[in-house]
């Protein structure tokens, strides 16, 4: 049965989408009228009647870079979840390389990150030395500058061995998507960040560019994080070519470089990747470090933090949980005065120690030079 017609299918996917925020009033008032929901969903749906809402949309500033956000309601995220679980994400999952580390189950920028230092450790071992180079490729408003036409086209193609009938109705979705997308923009580009079938796009769009690389020039040493390429070779001329050849397909696919953040490094010297700073020594040791102004970051964070908990915006519970989730994902790569000087800012403006129910090697390391 096609699944946009199959109630279960619908009322399962409104399951999935009250999981994603269980705490949002919408989610209670969405979770009260499921069936009824679910019942006007499939009737949408069937009589081709369904249209996207705008969503809601807001600003975030990262590392001095704007973002727009998009969250949709819940009905919409039913349908994203319907489309991206039963469709999408099997028809496009073939056709992504292993290295294509975002937006997929079991992959993430831990996956990334291992990924990368299995292939500098390979290097290692085949060449005997770290005399090579990694070219680091950015795209430019990567979301922001996707055609809609040229898109709809690379989704066709990939959607070729899903059913037919379900496929249509997923161009058909994407096609109602991109005309609420080109509401505010009026270009014909560009897919929200924050929608689920963003992230498909996101890592399926450039998959000529992944093809190309890895099958047609025969590069081993390759990854994929969204907008972010690393490809690492002992030939620099080699990547210099590979690199104006991968324009020529960026190009075709309506995607600019970003010449501010493509680099051509050596092995040896300091690199950066996902904000952590990579360095293959002579020995084929990969010394790793935390970038400096993600510690400056955080420090900043923290002050604000003390200001809005003063302000009762914030509470100490939201504060503390935010601050061990950063601790936890970063102090591998910390070192321990960085670590020990995080502990000691925390305890200054809080006057309190982190409680951990687990992670008894970061408490210890947190606890070692802690003043109170």
């Amino acid at each position: 049965m096609n699944v946009f017609y199959d109630a279960n299918a619908i009322y399962e996917a409104g399951k999935k989408a009250i999981k994603g925020a269980p705490f949002k009033y919408q989610s209670h008032l969405f979770e009260m009228n499921q069936l009824l929901e679910t019942a006007e969903l499939q009737k949408k749906l069937i009589e081709g009647k369904y249209r996207p809402s705008k969503g809601r949309k807001f600003i975030i500033k990262e590392r001095g870079k704007i973002r727009h956000i998009t969250t949709d309601n819940m009905v919409d995220k039913t349908i994203n979840h319907l489309l991206c679980d039963n469709v999408l994400s099997k028809a496009i999952s073939p056709y992504l390389i292993y290295d294509n580390g975002a937006s997929q189950k079991g992959k993430g920028v831990s996956f990334h990150r291992k990924r990368l230092e299995t292939h500098l450790h390979r290097y290692y071992r085949k060449h005997k030395n770290n005399e090579g180079y990694i070219l680091l490729i950015d795209f430019s408003s990567y979301y922001a500058s996707i055609p809609h036409k040229l898109c709809l086209q690379n989704t066709y193609n990939l959607l070729k061995k899903a059913d037919k009938d379900e496929a249509k109705i997923t161009l058909w979705i994407l096609s109602n998507l991109f005309e609420i997308f080109n509401i505010d923009n009026k270009n014909n580009r560009g897919v929200d960040i924050g929608s689920q079938p963003s992230q498909n796009i996101g890592i399926s769009y450039p998959v000529k560019i992944d093809n190309y690389i890895k099958i047609v020039k025969g590069v081993k040493h390759y990854g994929r994080y969204t907008d972010d390429l690393y490809i690492i070779h002992e030939d620099k001329d080699f990547l210099k070519k590979l690199l104006r050849e991968i324009k020529e397909i960026a190009d075709k696919l309506g995607l600019i470089i970003n010449p501010k953040k493509t680099h051509l490094c050596k092995l040896s010297q300091p690199f950066r990747i996902l904000q952590i700073q990579y360095q293959l020594t002579e020995t084929g040791r990969l010394i790793k470090k935390i970038h400096p102004k993600a510690i400056t970051r955080e420090r900043r964070k923290l002050k604000a933090y003390k200001r809005l908990l003063e302000k009762k915006r914030l509470t100490y519970d939201e504060i503390e949980n935010t601050f061990k989730s950063w601790m936890a994902g970063n102090y591998k790569n910390m070192s321990r005065l960085q670590i020990s000087n995080m502990s000691q800012l925390y305890y200054d403006l809080f006057k309190r120690r982190v409680t951990w129910k687990n992670h008894g090697k970061l408490h210890w390391l947190m606890e070692q030079n802690l003043k109170t």
